[in-house]
């Protein structure tokens, strides 16, 4: 199942858009007040920069808002979810998304074992803040921002990966001084959360009992109630009904398929529910949202 480009796998990992074995990297430009990026974890790790407005970005360790200029790098595998922020009608958020093989090359490599996968098994830095507070900072996102304009040339995929190799080192910097300056936030285990999520995500067009979605996990309803408000910040059932939402939203921009179908095909038990919910989440109703993005 896809949504705004993010592919769940059976694997429980997601798959990013624009990414193939190729070339395992690609660019988003994308206005949040357009796409909010829901809760969501990917093997690619991600270095992204604020253009335009503000934007928050959550993790189940902290909660960011990052502001024009400033921007952050998301390791692999860690749960985060995005979205705008303040009052600008527009929150430009330019992302690159690279899979580590882009940087490390060959299993084993040298370029794997000294400089990537350090990063990446380093679980105290889930997000690292790039403020531009430092010389290395304004650096990265200097880089960052040169990256976009190498997009059109002719040899961008050895220019891309010899600026992120550039920015790596930078990013590698970086994570020795925030070591030395202040203690790293003790990680949350996610390996739970993260179960149930796939799980819902995976299931969430049949009907699914709070039972249901701990049993996924393998814990009592309470401990999956726990978790999700410590990790998430919502319950299990308000997840679930925004991942329906999301995908209703989804299927009433792209296909033709009837309300009745839809709310059927995302797991509500009838169109009344469906659009009672839809409302109260979105403030319109399902055929005047349909409208509205048809026109």
């Amino acid at each position: 199942m896809e949504i705004r480009g993010i592919t769940v796998r059976n694997d429980q990992l997601e798959e990013i858009a624009g990414i193939t074995p190729e070339y395992p990297f690609v660019m988003h430009h994308a206005d949040m007040r357009v796409t909010h990026i829901p809760w969501h974890w990917h093997e690619e790790v991600e270095f992204s920069y604020v253009e335009q407005g503000s934007m928050k970005v959550s993790t189940v360790n902290q909660i960011y808002e990052f502001m024009p200029g400033e921007g952050f790098f998301i390791n692999s595998n860690i749960l985060a979810a995005m979205e705008a922020s303040g009052s600008s009608p527009h929150v430009i958020n330019v992302s690159y998304l690279f899979h580590p093989v882009f940087l490390g090359g060959h299993f084993k490599s040298i370029f794997e074992t000294k400089y990537v996968t350090p990063v990446l098994r380093d679980r105290r830095f889930d997000l690292v803040e790039l403020r531009g507070k430092t010389p290395v900072q304004k650096k990265m996102l200097s880089l960052m921002k040169r990256a976009s304009h190498l997009q059109d040339h002719k040899d961008s995929e050895f220019l891309m990966r010899n600026l992120f190799s550039e920015i790596w080192l930078l990013l590698l910097e970086e994570i020795r001084t925030l070591e030395k300056e202040q203690p790293p936030i003790k990680p949350v285990r996610q390996d739970r959360i993260q179960t149930m999520l796939a799980f819902i995500q995976s299931s969430y067009t049949e009907h699914l009992t709070l039972e249901d979605i701990a049993a996924s996990a393998a814990i009592s309803p309470r401990e999956c109630t726990r978790c999700f408000k410590n990790t998430i910040h919502k319950t299990p059932f308000q997840y679930l009904m925004e991942y329906r939402i999301d995908a209703a939203e989804h299927l009433l921009k792209t296909t033709g398929e009837s309300v009745v179908d839809i709310a059927l095909k995302c797991g509500f038990s009838n169109s009344a529910y469906f659009g009672r919910i839809f409302r109260e989440m979105k403030g319109i109703t399902p055929g005047a949202f349909r409208r509205k993005h048809s026109s």
